[in-house]
């Protein structure tokens, strides 16, 4: 597991999500889905693998001042958002609120990131999945396509996004 926090600047070789938590806590947020999911235990792998590499992303990455081709392929909507398979792995980490808060600091240098419910034509078209996909491969990750497909979550609102929240 790693301690250190993410520089919104590099551009990391990519890595193995698995490694910014513990492997207990990445099997409690797998057995937790499939708890509440039919899915096999492969499949809440993959889940919770994309959530973490999503968190991860969006810890890294600054919507005020985002990358050259996030602005050169004319998003108005900067933030990212999880896609469907994504997001319940989201909920359920959140289950373990004080795991989810330390990863969070960890991530950020002491910072919360934020689970936001919203709709908006961005998110509607698939703009702002595709530019999460964007990003996370920009920030290192390895992207599972099949996780990432436009859909609708779990939201009310038809999606949600994430964004770093100061504590002061």
């Amino acid at each position: 597991m790693s301690s250190t926090t993410l520089d919104r600047t590099a551009q990391p070789v990519t890595r193995d999500p698995r490694e910014l938590i513990s492997d207990e806590l990445f099997d409690q947020i797998v057995a937790r889905i499939q708890e509440h999911m039919p899915v096999a235990r492969f499949y809440a792998e993959l889940m919770v693998e994309q959530m973490l590499a999503y968190i991860a992303t969006v810890a890294a990455y600054d919507p005020g001042n985002p990358p050259a081709f996030v602005v050169d392929g004319g998003y108005e909507f900067r933030y990212l958002t999880p896609s469907t398979a994504v997001d319940p792995a989201i909920h359920y980490f959140l289950d373990f609120t004080g795991d989810y808060r330390a990863f969070c600091a960890r991530l950020t240098g002491g910072h919360f990131i934020d689970h936001v419910p919203v709709v908006n034509e961005s998110i509607t078209s698939g703009k702002s999945l595709r530019l999460t996909v964007d990003v996370m491969r920009h920030f290192g990750w390895e992207v599972d396509e099949r996780m990432w497909q436009q859909g609708t979550s779990c939201c009310q609102t038809d999606n949600c996004f994430l964004k770093v929240t100061r504590l002061n």
